[in-house]
């Protein structure tokens, strides 16, 4: 090794073994170089950290971790780790990280040279980023890059129908969870660094943030802190064509409050390929993966402001299956209380009681309603009857909603398909089976579930 330091590196041969093509980056205290390896004559990457005056000794830190993460990971889509040496030389000492060369450019240099996205193409790019991140986070621990911006992802050319290939680079942030309850450094990328990292902490939806800003910077153009915002969420719908469905996506994606965000990756991909099959028309019940059943009386009103599931009793011989199951589970037995001596003095007020409660039934099954109301800030459910309303449970916020399920519900032992939205740990339920006045078919509960699981962003999940 010559004695030039780490001032200039054309033709230096580091560790007796790189010899440097080209430099790839430079920021404070390090150096990104792309060099040829002489035991094996391909070119790999040498990304060096100097003790210098920008110095720091969290930065040592990060940069074996970075190794460190490496060395554990396998994945196709993330470089390789290859070797890790001390440097010493003159009148400079660091150390140095070697890792594969992947010849592609990065979206950063990419969008720079004037190259544009489709929105198909945009899906494309995500659902790959969003399997390294599956990786990633499904690793134990759990693996969280950090800094997901343009910079730090590679795309090779175009090839047919495909964006390329997509490359996940630069784990120079990178935290396991393991470390999450320790005090952490503010790492990150402004304008794409979800509001959590501010504070130091960071989980697995923090990857899906910084994801979310990328793509938003692809469909519009613009870096993300450019846009206007409003209580930290990023309003980039004017300056993006593209169709509600993925926006709605972006929106859940980029939601500042953790608790309202996509939570997983796998969620994540679940979610994309909701909208993916819809037209560019604006959202409606037409444009689900299953339309309404033929001949249902269940209402539904959409739009991305709220969801509205209005159900109407159930009818026919059904309806007067209910009627008689109310009446013999509720009239007979107050009837019969009447003869017993102790409720003397009572028996007076009990038949009419027991007939307004049958009048109550009876109306229910004829005029009364169910609704379900999802809106930006809450959920509820209620029962109407003549313009009189019953909440249950009681609304509750809508950032607290957690779970869509499918479940069952047993009426004599008998299992009935039931779907439940948990909103904490209230439960919101759409029932189907006859023995409910407000049921619904399977056929319908299986739309209203995927109307809902779109609207909300959520995977339904079954039990």
């Amino acid at each position: 090794m010559t004695s030039q330091g780490l001032g200039d590196f054309a033709k230096e041969i580091l560790a007796e073994r790189y010899e440097v093509q080209q430099h790839l980056g430079k920021k404070a205290g390090r150096r990104t170089l792309l060099t040829r390896d002489l035991q094996t004559q391909e070119l790999v990457v040498v990304k060096l950290l100097s003790f210098g005056d920008e110095f720091e000794w969290h930065d040592l830190k990060l940069f074996e971790r970075e190794a460190e993460t490496l060395k554990a990971l396998s994945h196709p889509a993330i470089p390789s780790y290859l070797d890790y040496f001390e440097l010493n030389l003159l009148g400079s000492k660091g150390f140095a990280l070697v890792q594969s060369y992947i010849p592609a450019e990065s979206l950063e240099t990419q969008l720079k040279a004037g190259r544009s996205f489709s929105e198909e193409e945009v899906k494309q790019l995500a659902t790959a980023i969003l399997e390294i991140l599956k990786y990633l986070h499904g690793r134990q621990p759990a693996v969280i890059h950090r800094d997901i911006k343009p910079s730090n992802i590679l795309l090779t050319n175009r090839s047919g129908n495909s964006v390329g290939e997509v490359y996940l680079v630069d784990f120079g942030s990178v935290q396991t969870i393991v470390r999450i309850n320790s005090t952490m450094t503010v790492v990150g990328s402004y304008g794409y660094m979800p509001p959590e990292q501010f504070n130091g902490r960071a989980t697995p939806a923090s990857d899906l943030y910084g994801l979310g800003a990328t793509l938003i910077y692809l469909v519009t153009g613009q870096h993300p802190a450019d846009l206007p915002q409003q209580d930290l969420v990023i309003k980039f719908e004017q300056a993006a064509n593209i169709t509600p469905g993925f926006s709605s996506w972006l929106r859940k994606m980029t939601q500042p409050i953790l608790s309202r965000r996509l939570a997983s990756a796998e969620q994540a991909l679940q979610a994309l390929a909701i909208p993916i099959n819809k037209t560019q028309t604006p959202v409606k019940a037409s444009n689900s993966v299953l339309g309404k059943p033929f001949g249902s009386k269940v209402i539904l009103h959409k739009n991305t402001d709220f969801i509205e599931i209005i159900i109407p009793p159930v009818g026919g011989v059904s309806k007067m299956m209910v009627m008689f199951s109310w009446y013999f589970r509720i009239v007979l037995p107050l009837s019969f209380l009447m003869i017993l001596p102790i409720f003397n003095m009572m028996s007076p007020l009990l038949l009419p009681v027991s007939l307004l409660i049958l009048f109550f039934v009876v109306s229910m099954c004829l005029f009364g309603n169910k609704t379900l109301h999802i809106n930006s800030r809450q959920i509820s459910l209620c029962y109407e009857l003549f313009g009189i309303e019953r909440h249950y449970p009681l609304p509750s916020l809508k950032k607290y909603i957690v779970r869509l399920e499918k479940t069952y519900t047993y009426y004599n032992n008998k299992p009935q398909p039931c779907l439940i939205i948990w909103s904490g740990m209230q439960k919101y339920k759409i029932h189907t089976g006859e023995n409910n006045i407000f049921s619904v078919n399977t056929l319908e509960l299986d739309w209203l579930a995927e109307q809902i699981s779109d609207w909300l962003g959520l995977p339904i999940t079954k039990n």
